[in-house]
């Protein structure tokens, strides 16, 4: 599944090589591929689509942080399907008057099978506020669903389970000249509980290095600290590859991220 995600990637990102859009507004985003971070909440499968309410071109900042730098509003669609598996993501970021920030999400993860099916459901919003150029202040608020029907014939159990969180978050962008840290730190729940570290420096405007950590706080599931790095062939398309291990004792790769970016 994995590897006819990639050869998609591979022959999208060679047509955006061959003939890529001159003089025109940048407010359409396609990424696609997926993003592991050991199949954690966050994980991505598939292909999303993005509108930006200005365009691109003009703005300033590393080509992966226009947006959130120059605080435009954005909406996103996307998703995946294969037979007894399916999942949608939707999501939004919309910037208010006074440094306000407000990003919502909903996710949906349906498994099937002959006996069973599980279906997950995951609602987020956020509430932040600019406090100053760099750092940044927020709370989330999390609704989780989770529903499990098993069916052999003879004996049919049905499970749901409900469960709201609550957690600040923080973040900190220092960008000069298109190099710089943007660091965040916040907790993340749904189909399990963890803390999310993030730290990606941007050597320029195209390039950037990064490390994420989720932190499980339980003893039967393992903790994630994934590398990857992102780099911009030219405005209009990305590359971000990534790799993921546990680094316990005896651990090896536990998680990838190949996604594709391309801009209209």
């Amino acid at each position: 599944m994995k590897l006819g995600v990639y050869r998609l990637s591979a022959m999208l990102l060679a047509s955006v090589f061959v003939q890529a859009p001159v003089a025109a507004a940048t407010q359409h985003q396609l990424d696609i591929g997926f993003t592991d971070l050991g199949g954690l909440d966050e994980s991505f499968l598939g292909a999303r689509y993005r509108y930006f309410a200005e365009d691109l071109e003009p703005k300033t900042g590393p080509y992966e942080l226009r947006a959130y730098l120059n605080r435009v509003n954005n909406y996103a669609v996307g998703g995946f399907s294969n037979g007894d598996f399916s999942y949608l993501n939707i999501d939004a970021a919309v910037y208010g008057p006074e440094g306000l920030v407000m990003q919502a999400s909903l996710q949906r993860i349906s498994d099937d099978n002959k006996y069973w099916q599980d279906t997950d459901y995951l609602a987020s919003a956020a509430l932040g506020k600019q406090m100053n150029e760099q750092l940044q202040l927020g709370f989330n608020a999390y609704y989780s669903r989770a529903e499990s029907d098993y069916n052999n014939g003879k004996q049919s159990t049905e499970h749901v389970s409900v469960e709201w969180t609550y957690a600040p978050y923080v973040r900190w962008t220092d960008i000069d000249n298109n190099q710089g840290w943007d660091l965040e730190l916040k907790q993340l729940a749904g189909r399990y509980r963890y803390v999310q570290g993030r730290a990606i420096y941007y050597v320029n405007q195209a390039w950037s290095v990064g490390f994420i950590a989720n932190i499980r706080n339980t003893d039967n599931l393992s903790d994630n600290y994934e590398l990857q790095t992102q780099y911009w062939f030219n405005k209009h398309a990305a590359l971000k590859f990534g790799l993921g291990s546990a680094l316990d004792s005896g651990s090896g790769l536990n998680s990838m991220s190949l996604l594709l970016t391309m801009r209209l």
